[in-house]
């Protein structure tokens, strides 16, 4: 089971009875997940509360900063927090590597 979109309202601290951003939010975990595998060669894990912190950091992250310009400085750099749990999960003996048959990019 992958982080829900319930999860991830809450986190960004969303109402849930607001469901405009509801189709955009579900894109952004998918592709968190996706990002997460392919950066780390780890599978998802519903049972690493770290990797499910991961996923929801970096949808909060694209969803905070999703127009295309910024004024804000070093937008386009990820927080040192996320980088520093991806950095660990790739590194984990913890996590199942992601296997040969498994689609990859």
């Amino acid at each position: 089971m992958a982080v829900t979109l319930e999860q991830v309202k809450e986190y960004l601290r969303i109402d849930e009875d607001l469901i405009e951003d509801d189709e955009l939010i579900s894109s952004l975990i998918e592709a968190a997940t996706d990002y997460m595998e392919q950066t780390t060669g780890k599978k998802y894990s519903d049972n690493s509360q770290l990797y499910v912190l991961a996923v929801k950091m970096l949808v909060a992250h694209w969803y905070e900063n999703r127009s295309i310009f910024s004024t804000k400085t070093n937008v386009n750099n990820l927080p040192h927090s996320i980088e520093a749990i991806i950095n660990h999960i790739s590194l984990a003996s913890k996590y199942e590597p992601l296997g040969d048959s498994d689609d990859q990019y």
